[in-house]
């Protein structure tokens, strides 16, 4: 499964935080930047769609620099 993360801002700081990070039983890599996009590789546990998104808004908006950005999560 693949997850697209777009915000204008913090990039790194999105990468950093999940590439080859395990979170939720999901493991995460980075696959590429398009412009406002980044791309993650997802594996790990059987997930719907829904469960995915709701793990990573939670982890972005978890951290300090989460919780004063615009982003949008969806499963590509």
């Amino acid at each position: 499964m693949k997850i697209s993360v777009k915000t204008p801002l913090m990039h790194d700081k999105i990468i950093a935080l999940f590439d080859n990070n395990t979170i939720s039983d999901l493991n995460f890599h980075f696959i590429e930047k398009k412009g406002i996009e980044l791309l993650f590789e997802l594996e790990g546990q059987d997930k719907d769609s829904d469960e995915v998104i709701a793990v990573v808004k939670k982890t972005i908006k978890d951290t300090d620099f989460g919780k004063g950005i615009y982003f949008s999560v969806v499963v590509v």
